[in-house]
């Protein structure tokens, strides 16, 4: 075969399924014909059949399968070595072209006929024919014919053109829970789930299956976790539009209409170009039916187009998907689709509300407990005020935290009093209140105080006179002017801690130490707040003054203080200040390494907060450090979901740390497109000023991806402008580093001359450093390293012997034992015919491990290439014995 051909082969296959992979596959197969290299552009047909299946392209893929029977058929004998992939690939036809309405009825059965004979005349069993039989019953709503082909299937014996261990059940699984056995769905399920599962489609597959049947159950939890865990792996897969349905109907129908909403918004774009008819009416009639359990005027970002409104898009994806179903009922003789479509369209929730997250479950449980609470007593009726009595009361509700009653009260006056009976007083006390209830307007509350100040001073009301003026000085502070503020409130309010009303001078310290905050004395902050003195009489009170203290103390670095000086804001009775009391502890837990008792915290936070209008900012904020937590105590999945919806509320260096955490999330669960993605994004939005050692680690980060993904021609580059960036920061160890990995990279593509050249500018750099540095030797020993793989693959063996050897004694001066130990195997197995350093070494390493297994089976090789035949064969049997 075509050597070049065959190249283009492997690259295509190496890439991920998608219109890339395809037409590489297509370009191949061009070639492969043009050059009459007959098994090549046969194979690569049915390479590029289960391409278009694969990759969200179902309709091409009949094409191509068309030829290669046609060419099997004319000569089966010349095909035979691909016998398997062939008949493989007879598969996917009954299945795609049920998903086309254009296709007659009858072509599918005419294949089903065609494949059972392939198969009989094969030797192979019928269970991947009956499971084919079943799949076209049950589109079409032949229950009975559906029923027998179940039953056939599932007593046939399995064998090699069997769907896997996780594809044939949760075919299987859709069929039971279509016929309302879903506890049978689930058993089936079970010991799926809890094998190895290898499939590319497995496990989430299985899990989108099993939505309906955990909730029937009433295993909301594993519900809960199915959808989690299924959807994040479809997700960013192409060609999955129909599973999508599924989990936009589960959101639908369990109480989360708005994260439905997300995922309509998400895969709106597919239907330009659907991955078939079938997928298309399935996601319009799940998009609809949740769309219409929405506010009819919420508008529904679209693709390329204006947002518009759920009600009118729910019934433009309803009257496509019927008109789909139509179609399909048309070519089937029957009115199951438009039927199944309809009933789905008008479907009741399966539950009320289903929580996706922990914090979620936590605010749905606080609230059906405030539901559940008995009506209180009825509160006795307030006295009735008129005149000066509103100002009165007014001023003592804001003191109790009763704000709207306090506005109220300060508006009653306005609205009993006419202006022109006010005194002085009472115009002053209005203004008063004005700049209390204008916090939001710093100039409109100064300029309100200023005014009320003037009038006090004229009244010799001297204690509101030094009150007002401590408001102005600590509204100054907080603006900014720390010296006017300072000038203006310092003394006044020193005054008034010693000797105001005893109920209000603790309020007083708590406006010092803030204004002390705000100027940076937070030594002195906390002074104010821990001296003695009477305390707050209200547990919202001395809640707000326990959040400030902690504060303070977290800033001056006394995480151990602060925890302990939070405790009196969880006797709030506001679920704002508790929310605010447990951020703050689950910032001090994550201080002290102890992030599962700060995740516990966060969720509180979280779900205290949640929905409260003017919180956004710190419930994303707590998202934020939930997702930290998250990702500190191993729960990836928990992490990326935190993070993720954070994004919308968090800006500049706090996005930048949820776009960080996600990362570190989409690494662990092996999302590494997803993490790509976030690392461009943080590089896009790079401030000039940005610190070149953290550009340069950014860039690193983007490399690893990069080569992670086998895009290594990308990644060389990206590499050395890390290289550069660690240069300009002077940080010439992982300037060599990353200079290591671009040269990595660049052996990976198989250009072993810049790689060398590369490799070879990093010595350098390392020559210039104190060679006893621990660092610098890993670093010297990795160069040599590197030089020893690149020669023995150009098949240098002798100089790659030599840079081994040197790389072997700078692991060990070092004191790195497993690249040591690697070393001395690459020597073992190039450096030397006979068997002793293999032998030798593999008497040292410890056993059972990675490196020992790869020891043992060169030795069980080297001992058969000197006629030592029974003692290979007793080591391998005892490798096999204990792998």
């Amino acid at each position: 075969m075509n050597p070049e051909l065959i190249d283009l082969l492997q690259r295509a296959e190496g890439a991920p399924y998608g219109k890339v992979r395809s037409a590489l596959l297509e370009d191949v197969v061009r070639r492969a014909d043009a050059a009459s290299e007959a098994d090549l552009a046969f194979y690569s047909r049915l390479a590029l059949v289960t391409a278009y299946v694969m990759g969200g392209e179902p309709r091409k893929s009949l094409v191509p399968f068309a030829r290669c029977v046609a060419d099997w058929d004319a000569e089966p004998d010349k095909y035979r070595e691909y016998s398997h992939l062939f008949h493989w690939c007879y598969k996917y036809a009954p299945s795609t072209l049920s998903k086309f309405p254009e296709v007659p009825l009858d072509r599918a059965y005419a294949v089903l006929d065609d494949m059972e004979q392939r198969w009989r005349l094969s030797g192979h069993s019928m269970h991947a024919v009956h499971q084919h039989r079943w799949l076209v019953a049950h589109h079409i709503g032949d229950e009975e014919t559906a029923a027998e082909q179940f039953r056939l299937w599932s007593t046939a014996p399995r064998d090699d053109l069997s769907d896997c261990v996780g594809c044939d059940p949760t075919s299987k699984v859709h069929h039971l829970t279509s016929v309302g056995r879903t506890a049978d769905a689930v058993a089936l399920a079970v010991n799926v789930l809890d094998g190895q599962l290898t499939c590319a489609e497995q496990p989430q597959q299985m899990l989108t299956a099993l939505l309906p049947a955990y909730v029937a159950e009433g295993m909301y939890d594993e519900a809960v976790d199915a959808h989690r865990k299924a959807y994040r792996l479809l997700r960013n897969r192409v060609g999955e539009l129909s599973e999508h349905a599924d989990h936009v109907e589960f959101l639908a129908r369990t109480g989360n209409e708005l994260k439905a909403v997300e995922l309509i918004e998400r895969h709106a774009a597919e239907l330009a170009d659907p991955p078939s008819p079938y997928a298309e009416m399935a996601f319009s009639a799940a998009a609809s039916l949740a769309l219409s359990r929405v506010d009819s005027d919420l508008l529904i970002r679209q693709p390329q187009a204006d947002a518009e409104p759920a009600g009118a898009l729910a019934e433009r994806y309803a009257a496509r998907a019927l008109e789909l179903a139509a179609q399909f009922d048309a070519r089937n003789g029957t009115t199951h689709r438009s039927e199944h479509i309809q009933r789905l369209l008008t479907a009741e929730p399966w539950v009320e509300y289903l929580p996706l997250s922990e914090t979620a479950r936590r605010a749905q449980l606080r609230k059906q407990a405030q539901t559940e609470q008995t009506v209180p007593a009825q509160q006795p009726e307030r006295p009735a005020v008129s005149g000066s009595g509103w100002l009165d009361r007014a001023e003592e509700d804001w003191q109790n935290f009763a704000n709207e009653d306090a506005i109220a009260a300060w508006q009653a006056f306005e609205r009993e009093v006419p202006e022109s009976e006010w005194t002085p007083f009472d115009r002053a006390r209005l203004l008063d209140g004005r700049g209390l209830t204008s916090s939001e307007n710093p100039q409109v509350a100064l300029d309100a105080w200023r005014e009320a100040l003037a009038l006090y001073d004229e009244l010799g009301e001297e204690v509101r006179v030094l009150r007002t003026r401590g408001r102005i000085g600590r509204m100054l502070c907080e603006q900014g002017q720390i010296e006017e503020g300072l000038a203006a409130g310092e003394e006044p309010i020193r005054w008034l801690i010693a000797n105001d009303e005893l109920e209000r001078r603790p309020a007083q310290r708590d406006s010092l130490a803030i204004m002390y905050a705000q100027a940076g004395r937070f030594s002195e902050a906390i002074q104010v707040l821990t001296e003695s003195g009477p305390g707050h009489t209200r547990p919202e009170h001395a809640g707000s003054s326990a959040i400030l203290l902690a504060n303070l103390l977290l800033q001056e670095g006394r995480f151990d203080e602060g925890e302990a000086a939070i405790a009196p804001g969880f006797d709030s009775p506001h679920d704002a200040q508790r929310s605010f009391a447990h951020h703050l502890r689950g910032r001090v837990r994550l201080e002290l390494e102890r992030p599962a008792e700060a995740a516990e915290d966060l969720i509180e936070a979280v779900a205290l907060a949640t929905g409260t209008p003017g919180l956004e900012t710190h419930v994303a904020y707590s998202k934020l450090m939930l997702a930290r937590a998250y990702l500190l105590t191993g729960r990836p999945l928990e992490a990326a979901e935190s993070a993720e919806e954070s994004l919308s509320v968090l800006t500049d260096d706090a996005l930048a740390d949820a776009r960080g955490v996600l990362i570190d999330s989409y690494r662990m669960l092996g999302e590494n497109e997803s993490a790509l993605t976030k690392v461009r994004e943080l590089l896009a939005d790079v401030s000039p000023e940005a610190h070149p050692a953290w550009l340069a680690t950014l860039r690193q980060d983007e490399g690893i991806l990069l080569e992670q993904l086998d895009r290594d021609d990308e990644a060389i580059d990206v590499f050395l402008t890390a290289a550069q960036h660690f240069g300009t920061a002077e940080s010439p160890l992982q300037q060599a580093q990353a200079i290591r990995l671009a040269a990595q990279s660049a052996r990976y593509t198989g250009d072993h001359a810049r790689a060398l050249e590369l490799v070879t500018s990093a010595q350098p750099i390392l020559d210039a450093l104190p060679s006893a540095d621990q660092d610098v030797i890993f670093q010297s020993a990795g160069v040599h390293w590197d030089l020893s793989l690149i020669h023995l693959q150009q098949g240098d063996q002798a100089t790659a012997v030599t840079h081994a050897d040197e790389a072997a004694d700078l692991y060990e001066r070092g004191g790195y034992e497993d690249q040591y130990l690697n070393a001395q195997l690459l020597l073992a197995e190039h450096g030397t015919e006979d068997e002793k350093a293999l032998q030798d070494l593999f008497n040292e390493l410890p056993a059972n491990t990675d490196l020992w297994y790869r020891t043992g089976y060169l030795l069980v090789d080297r001992l058969r290439g000197v006629g030592q035949a029974d003692a290979a064969a007793a080591l391998e049997t005892r490798l096999n014995s204990e792998s």
